[in-house]
């Protein structure tokens, strides 16, 4: 087993102090040793998290912009305010082409 020196800070130190009287653990290595083995067995976890906030980031964008679209689209169009939406070919089709991925916003 190899050893390394390792300093803690203060509030650290008091969140083992705690941790050790909840758990009955009369050692700080061996706490530290189970949060190392905790943190690299969950490594991958921690990492799909993180894909997972990258895509959903990604999907809140797209849907913003697919928002400004369909505002600008009718902007640009000039559509009566009272013309419902549901049943405008045009709209329709626009929304047809972005569920297909007609157009390509991003990389």
């Amino acid at each position: 087993m190899k050893e390394f020196p390792l300093r803690i800070d203060e509030n650290t130190n008091r969140l083992l102090d705690v941790y050790m009287r909840k758990n009955n653990i009369k050692s700080k290595n061996k706490i530290i040793n189970n949060i190392i083995d905790f943190y690299l067995k969950n490594t991958d976890s921690f990492c799909s998290n993180n894909d997972i906030d990258r895509k959903l980031e990604r999907l809140l964008k797209l849907s913003s912009l697919n928002n400004n679209l369909i505002e600008q689209l009718f902007a640009n169009h000039e559509f009566p305010i009272n013309n419902d939406r549901k049943e405008d070919e045009m709209l329709k089709e626009f929304h047809n082409d972005l569920r297909k991925n007609v157009y390509v916003f991003m990389d």
